[in-house]
């Protein structure tokens, strides 16, 4: 999924949350992620997906549901 960010701060910050989130978590779902980043969900999913794109976060353990 491709989103052109018109707030690379925002992107940033998205994915410094996102990767603290993980860090003290299991069974992570967009939804959670949602919650905690308060952001749309499209834009959570945008940034997992980034970061597994890196290596960052594995896919493995993570739910893709968004109802938590």
């Amino acid at each position: 999924m491709k989103i052109k960010w018109k707030n690379e701060n925002l992107r940033l910050e998205m994915k410094m949350n996102i990767l603290d989130y993980v860090h003290h978590h299991e069974n992570i779902s967009i939804s959670s992620l949602a919650d905690y980043t308060n952001q749309e969900y499209i834009l959570v999913e945008a940034v997992v997906e980034e970061l597994r794109d890196e290596g960052l976060i594995p896919s493995k353990g993570f739910k893709k549901n968004i109802t938590g």
